[in-house]
């Protein structure tokens, strides 16, 4: 297999505040050294939510190269190849508007998604997020890091076209029914697309192992909160499963709530000037007054829910 991993952060919900990237390129089935680089955004405007996930901070990226910079270095590894990466129209956006940013063209660019991809080769699993594929599959992983992500999907990929017997990535996309996207010079692009990963809201329901005592899981009896678009579950069925372990679901954040799951933040859905959502700026100032609430990820939330008690013979 010949493509190329890719992975950003992201300072703020803005698609051009790239503020890292990881790069793993893996020539006939062997993953190559990985690239890392954190990347001075134009903008130094970090969300207090991304710095949550990621770590980065703008002291850390002050002296750091811009896009512009690094670019005669990425470019060779990634024009005219096949690109992959896990939310690929995340990172395949962030790089587009991070280019214009810098005054860089869009180069020409096919790419896989292996999120995409992971929904058909294993669509029992509960969640298809990097964190929780990483451990179903004991691929090591430093989550958040871009050049551990990177190396992650570059794994996922090969996994896959191991187990489907392939050893071309488009041969694997085929495999799964998921077509290949496209990034043109004219900066138009065509998304990838395969069938649905999710499931019906009406039919969906967590599979809880025999004889499990809901009471035992860390949801029952918490009011938990959403914000954002989930990546595994829709927001009706991640209310269900919290209701299904006994939780509850309210509309908005109060003193009361335990949890606040925080999926992509759409910066066109926020108030104007603001970073982060309503839900998670009224949460982050219940916790700096010695508030309850937890402040987690939408893959920690899958992670969650996928975790049962092992005195039952659960997970």
């Amino acid at each position: 297999m010949d493509f190329v991993a890719i992975d950003f952060e992201t300072a703020n919900p803005s698609r051009n505040s790239a503020c890292a990237i990881g790069i793993t390129p893996v020539k006939n089935g062997i993953v190559g050294e990985s690239f890392y680089s954190l990347i001075r955004p134009p903008e130094l405007e970090f969300s207090p939510w991304n710095t949550r996930v990621h770590g980065i901070t703008e002291i850390d990226v002050i002296d750091s190269p811009t896009l512009r910079d690094l670019w005669p270095e990425i470019s060779p590894l990634i024009e005219d190849g096949l690109v992959v990466a896990h939310n690929a129209s995340f990172d395949m956006s962030v790089l587009r508007h991070s280019l214009h940013a810098v005054g860089l063209f869009v180069p020409r660019l096919s790419y896989l998604c292996s999120c995409k991809l992971s929904r058909q080769l294993w669509p029992n699993l509960a969640s298809h997020s990097l964190g929780f594929l990483s451990v179903a599959h004991s691929i090591p992983l430093d989550h958040h890091h871009a050049g551990s992500d990177s190396l992650a999907a570059a794994q996922l990929v090969l996994l896959g076209g191991k187990e489907k017997g392939v050893a071309c990535p488009r041969e694997l996309a085929r495999c799964c029914h998921v077509s290949v996207g496209e990034v043109y010079s004219n900066d138009s692009w065509t998304p990838v697309s395969g069938p649905s990963g999710r499931r019906s809201k009406t039919t969906f329901e967590l599979q809880l192992p025999d004889g499990y005592e809901v009471s035992t899981h860390q949801f029952f009896g918490k009011q938990v909160m959403f914000t954002g678009t989930m990546i595994a579950l829709t927001r009706d069925e991640a209310k269900q499963v919290v209701r299904q372990l006994g939780g509850d679901t309210k509309s908005s954040v109060t003193k009361n709530t335990d949890y606040l799951v925080v999926g992509e933040l759409d910066v066109r859905r926020l108030a104007e000037g603001a970073s982060e959502s309503e839900k998670l700026r009224d949460a982050t100032s219940l916790r700096e007054k010695g508030g309850k609430v937890k402040i987690i990820t939408d893959s920690d939330f899958m992670e969650m829910i996928s975790a049962f008690d092992e005195d039952s013979g659960k997970r």
